[in-house]
Protein backbone atom coordinates (compact mmCIF):
# COMPACT_ATOMS: atom_id res chain seq x y z
CA UNK A 1 0.00 0.00 0.00
CA UNK A 2 1.08 3.19 -0.61
CA UNK A 3 -0.40 6.55 1.09
CA UNK A 4 -0.81 9.46 -1.77
CA UNK A 5 -1.28 13.16 -0.46
CA UNK A 6 -2.56 15.93 -2.32
CA UNK A 7 -2.93 19.70 -1.94
CA UNK A 8 -5.74 21.65 -2.84
CA UNK A 9 -5.62 24.78 -4.73
CA UNK A 10 -2.89 24.51 -7.61
CA UNK A 11 -2.46 21.01 -7.05
CA UNK A 12 -5.85 19.28 -7.61
CA UNK A 13 -7.53 22.53 -8.99
CA UNK A 14 -6.89 25.24 -10.58
CA UNK A 15 -8.23 28.82 -11.15
CA UNK A 16 -11.39 27.31 -12.04
CA UNK A 17 -12.22 25.72 -8.70
CA UNK A 18 -12.88 22.33 -10.86
CA UNK A 19 -11.62 18.86 -9.61
CA UNK A 20 -11.67 17.26 -13.03
CA UNK A 21 -12.86 14.21 -13.60
CA UNK A 22 -9.56 12.89 -15.27
CA UNK A 23 -8.37 13.61 -12.01
CA UNK A 24 -10.71 11.94 -9.74
CA UNK A 25 -10.78 8.64 -12.14
CA UNK A 26 -7.29 8.38 -11.55
CA UNK A 27 -7.14 8.46 -7.81
CA UNK A 28 -10.11 6.25 -7.90
CA UNK A 29 -7.90 3.72 -9.91
CA UNK A 30 -5.09 3.96 -6.71
CA UNK A 31 -7.70 3.63 -4.43
CA UNK A 32 -8.76 0.39 -6.28
CA UNK A 33 -5.40 -0.77 -5.79
CA UNK A 34 -5.62 -0.30 -2.49
CA UNK A 35 -3.64 2.58 -1.83
CA UNK A 36 -4.56 5.13 0.58
CA UNK A 37 -5.45 8.87 0.02
CA UNK A 38 -4.64 11.87 2.19
CA UNK A 39 -6.13 15.94 1.18
CA UNK A 40 -3.46 18.18 3.03
CA UNK A 41 -4.32 21.61 2.83
CA UNK A 42 -4.64 24.73 4.96
CA UNK A 43 -8.49 24.28 4.86
CA UNK A 44 -10.80 23.09 7.95
CA UNK A 45 -11.23 19.46 7.43
CA UNK A 46 -15.28 19.57 6.65
CA UNK A 47 -14.14 21.37 3.32
CA UNK A 48 -11.18 18.75 2.66
CA UNK A 49 -14.04 16.15 3.05
CA UNK A 50 -15.90 17.07 0.37
CA UNK A 51 -13.41 16.44 -1.96
CA UNK A 52 -12.52 13.16 -0.65
CA UNK A 53 -16.49 12.37 -1.26
CA UNK A 54 -16.21 12.72 -4.72
CA UNK A 55 -13.65 9.73 -4.90
CA UNK A 56 -15.25 6.26 -4.98
CA UNK A 57 -14.93 4.73 -0.63
CA UNK A 58 -11.28 3.68 0.70
CA UNK A 59 -8.63 4.36 2.36
CA UNK A 60 -9.28 8.25 2.63
CA UNK A 61 -7.92 10.29 5.08
CA UNK A 62 -7.68 14.76 6.22
CA UNK A 63 -5.02 16.64 7.11
CA UNK A 64 -6.31 19.74 7.97
CA UNK A 65 -4.90 23.53 8.82
CA UNK A 66 -1.63 22.98 7.31
CA UNK A 67 -1.14 20.05 8.81
CA UNK A 68 -2.13 20.85 12.81
CA UNK A 69 -4.81 18.01 12.36
CA UNK A 70 -5.20 14.93 11.19
CA UNK A 71 -8.58 12.84 10.95
CA UNK A 72 -10.15 10.02 9.31
CA UNK A 73 -12.95 10.61 6.49
CA UNK A 74 -15.91 10.70 9.24
CA UNK A 75 -13.22 13.83 10.80
CA UNK A 76 -12.43 11.29 13.97
CA UNK A 77 -9.11 13.02 15.05
CA UNK A 78 -6.12 11.00 14.76
CA UNK A 79 -3.87 13.89 15.77
CA UNK A 80 -4.38 17.24 16.74
CA UNK A 81 -1.38 20.06 17.19
CA UNK A 82 -2.28 23.00 17.99
CA UNK A 83 -1.60 26.59 19.72
CA UNK A 84 -4.23 27.90 22.60
CA UNK A 85 -6.80 30.68 22.66
CA UNK A 86 -4.35 33.16 24.63
CA UNK A 87 -1.70 33.06 22.16
CA UNK A 88 -4.38 34.67 19.31
CA UNK A 89 -5.66 37.16 21.72
CA UNK A 90 -1.70 38.05 22.97
CA UNK A 91 -1.31 37.96 19.04
CA UNK A 92 -3.86 40.02 17.56
CA UNK A 93 -3.32 43.43 20.25
CA UNK A 94 0.68 43.05 19.76
CA UNK A 95 -0.14 43.45 16.35
CA UNK A 96 -3.22 45.96 16.09
CA UNK A 97 -1.59 48.11 13.65
CA UNK A 98 -1.62 45.94 10.89
CA UNK A 99 -5.46 45.45 11.46
CA UNK A 100 -5.77 49.62 11.74
CA UNK A 101 -3.98 49.41 8.02
CA UNK A 102 -6.72 47.04 6.71
CA UNK A 103 -5.58 43.40 7.51
CA UNK A 104 -7.80 41.44 9.18
CA UNK A 105 -6.20 38.75 12.01
CA UNK A 106 -8.58 35.61 12.58
CA UNK A 107 -8.29 31.84 13.97
CA UNK A 108 -9.59 28.70 13.29
CA UNK A 109 -11.23 27.09 16.33
CA UNK A 110 -12.18 22.80 16.37
CA UNK A 111 -14.88 23.70 14.28
CA UNK A 112 -15.55 27.37 13.21
CA UNK A 113 -13.95 30.47 11.62
CA UNK A 114 -13.24 33.04 15.11
CA UNK A 115 -12.34 36.49 15.44
CA UNK A 116 -11.91 39.54 17.59
CA UNK A 117 -13.00 41.99 15.07
CA UNK A 118 -15.10 41.39 12.05
CA UNK A 119 -13.81 41.49 8.59
CA UNK A 120 -14.03 40.82 5.02
CA UNK A 121 -11.80 37.87 5.37
CA UNK A 122 -14.44 36.10 7.44
CA UNK A 123 -16.83 35.80 5.36
CA UNK A 124 -14.21 34.71 2.28
CA UNK A 125 -13.48 31.61 4.65
CA UNK A 126 -17.11 30.64 5.86
CA UNK A 127 -18.25 30.73 1.95
CA UNK A 128 -15.28 29.13 0.26
CA UNK A 129 -14.96 26.37 3.40
CA UNK A 130 -18.26 26.12 4.43
CA UNK A 131 -18.29 26.54 7.69
CA UNK A 132 -19.62 28.95 10.72
CA UNK A 133 -17.78 32.03 12.36
CA UNK A 134 -17.64 33.02 15.92
CA UNK A 135 -17.53 36.65 17.90
CA UNK A 136 -14.77 35.71 19.96
CA UNK A 137 -14.80 39.20 21.96
CA UNK A 138 -18.77 37.75 22.77
CA UNK A 139 -18.04 34.20 22.99
CA UNK A 140 -14.22 34.12 24.50
CA UNK A 141 -12.79 30.54 24.57
CA UNK A 142 -10.48 29.55 27.62
CA UNK A 143 -7.37 30.85 27.70
CA UNK A 144 -5.89 27.25 27.31
CA UNK A 145 -8.40 25.84 24.33
CA UNK A 146 -6.86 24.79 21.34
CA UNK A 147 -7.06 26.10 18.18
CA UNK A 148 -5.72 24.62 14.73
CA UNK A 149 -4.33 28.56 13.67
CA UNK A 150 -4.89 31.81 13.72
CA UNK A 151 -4.03 34.36 10.40
CA UNK A 152 -3.18 37.31 9.15
CA UNK A 153 -5.24 38.62 5.49
CA UNK A 154 -4.56 41.25 4.01
CA UNK A 155 -5.73 42.07 0.29
CA UNK A 156 -3.07 44.45 -0.35
CA UNK A 157 -0.47 43.43 2.11
CA UNK A 158 2.29 45.79 2.89
CA UNK A 159 4.62 42.59 5.17
CA UNK A 160 7.33 45.00 5.83
CA UNK A 161 4.22 46.37 8.89
CA UNK A 162 4.46 42.85 10.51
CA UNK A 163 7.23 42.94 13.04
CA UNK A 164 7.50 39.53 14.34
CA UNK A 165 9.59 39.34 17.77
CA UNK A 166 12.43 36.71 18.13
CA UNK A 167 9.78 34.95 20.85
CA UNK A 168 7.07 34.78 17.94
CA UNK A 169 9.56 33.25 14.88
CA UNK A 170 10.48 31.07 17.78
CA UNK A 171 6.97 30.05 19.04
CA UNK A 172 5.13 29.31 16.22
CA UNK A 173 5.16 27.70 12.16
CA UNK A 174 4.87 30.21 10.02
CA UNK A 175 3.86 30.16 6.41
CA UNK A 176 3.27 32.01 3.41
CA UNK A 177 0.15 30.09 1.93
CA UNK A 178 -1.29 33.03 -0.48
CA UNK A 179 0.42 36.18 -0.95
CA UNK A 180 -2.33 37.75 0.99
CA UNK A 181 -2.19 35.30 3.92
CA UNK A 182 0.23 34.82 7.01
CA UNK A 183 -0.38 31.61 9.06
CA UNK A 184 0.78 30.81 12.42
CA UNK A 185 0.69 27.36 13.78
CA UNK A 186 2.28 24.98 16.64
CA UNK A 187 5.88 25.21 16.07
CA UNK A 188 5.84 21.95 15.59
CA UNK A 189 3.34 21.37 12.52
CA UNK A 190 3.48 21.93 9.07
CA UNK A 191 2.06 19.44 6.48
CA UNK A 192 4.96 16.88 6.60
CA UNK A 193 3.80 16.83 10.32
CA UNK A 194 0.84 15.43 9.17
CA UNK A 195 1.87 13.20 6.73
CA UNK A 196 4.32 11.92 9.28
CA UNK A 197 1.46 11.76 12.00
CA UNK A 198 -0.56 9.77 9.53
CA UNK A 199 1.97 7.83 7.96
CA UNK A 200 2.58 6.07 11.51
CA UNK A 201 -0.71 5.62 12.13
CA UNK A 202 -0.62 3.01 8.62
CA UNK A 203 2.61 2.11 9.13
CA UNK A 204 4.16 2.94 6.08
CA UNK A 205 7.68 3.08 4.81
CA UNK A 206 8.48 6.52 4.05
CA UNK A 207 9.38 5.63 0.73
CA UNK A 208 6.08 4.54 0.11
CA UNK A 209 4.69 8.03 0.77
CA UNK A 210 4.32 10.03 -1.99
CA UNK A 211 3.18 14.02 -1.91
CA UNK A 212 2.20 16.59 -4.64
CA UNK A 213 2.28 20.01 -3.83
CA UNK A 214 3.11 23.76 -5.47
CA UNK A 215 2.95 26.41 -2.95
CA UNK A 216 5.77 27.04 0.03
CA UNK A 217 3.42 25.27 2.67
CA UNK A 218 4.06 22.10 0.61
CA UNK A 219 7.65 22.36 0.38
CA UNK A 220 8.83 20.42 3.17
CA UNK A 221 6.54 17.40 2.90
CA UNK A 222 7.54 16.98 -0.82
CA UNK A 223 11.16 17.46 0.45
CA UNK A 224 10.96 14.67 2.98
CA UNK A 225 8.92 11.98 0.98
CA UNK A 226 8.85 10.84 -2.59
CA UNK A 227 7.55 14.51 -3.71
CA UNK A 228 5.95 15.59 -6.63
CA UNK A 229 5.81 19.29 -7.62
CA UNK A 230 3.22 20.61 -10.06
CA UNK A 231 4.78 22.54 -13.57
CA UNK A 232 2.61 25.68 -11.89
CA UNK A 233 4.39 25.03 -8.82
CA UNK A 234 6.98 27.81 -6.91
CA UNK A 235 10.74 27.30 -8.29
CA UNK A 236 11.56 26.35 -4.11
CA UNK A 237 8.92 23.16 -4.65
CA UNK A 238 10.54 21.88 -8.21
CA UNK A 239 13.55 21.99 -6.54
CA UNK A 240 12.62 19.64 -3.41
CA UNK A 241 10.92 17.30 -5.35
CA UNK A 242 11.85 14.32 -6.97
CA UNK A 243 9.82 15.01 -10.23
CA UNK A 244 8.08 17.57 -11.71
CA UNK A 245 4.49 16.92 -13.27
CA UNK A 246 3.00 18.82 -15.63
CA UNK A 247 0.75 21.75 -14.47
CA UNK A 248 -2.54 21.41 -12.59
CA UNK A 249 -4.49 23.38 -16.05
CA UNK A 250 -2.82 20.11 -17.98
CA UNK A 251 -3.57 17.57 -14.89
CA UNK A 252 -0.39 16.93 -13.74
CA UNK A 253 -1.80 14.89 -11.10
CA UNK A 254 -2.86 12.40 -14.15
CA UNK A 255 0.55 12.75 -15.69
CA UNK A 256 2.54 11.62 -12.34
CA UNK A 257 0.29 9.24 -11.40
CA UNK A 258 0.75 7.56 -14.82
CA UNK A 259 4.40 8.39 -15.07
CA UNK A 260 6.16 8.44 -11.89
CA UNK A 261 4.49 6.02 -9.52
CA UNK A 262 5.91 2.49 -9.39
CA UNK A 263 2.82 -0.28 -9.17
Amino acid sequence: MKLLVFDVDGTLIGADLVFRKSTIDRLNDRLRKGDAIAIASGRPGLMIKVFLEQLIPGKKFVIAANGAAVYDLDLHPLSITGVEFADYVRFYHDHQNVVDLGADIYCYTLDKVGYLKYGSFIDFETGLNGIQSIDLSKFPLKPHDPLLKFMIAWEHPDWSKVHLSAEEKNSYSILRSDPRFLEFMNAKVDKASGVEALRLYLGLKKEDVYCFGDEGNDVKMIANYQGIAMGNGIPEAKKAAKFVTLSVQEDGVSYALQHFLKD
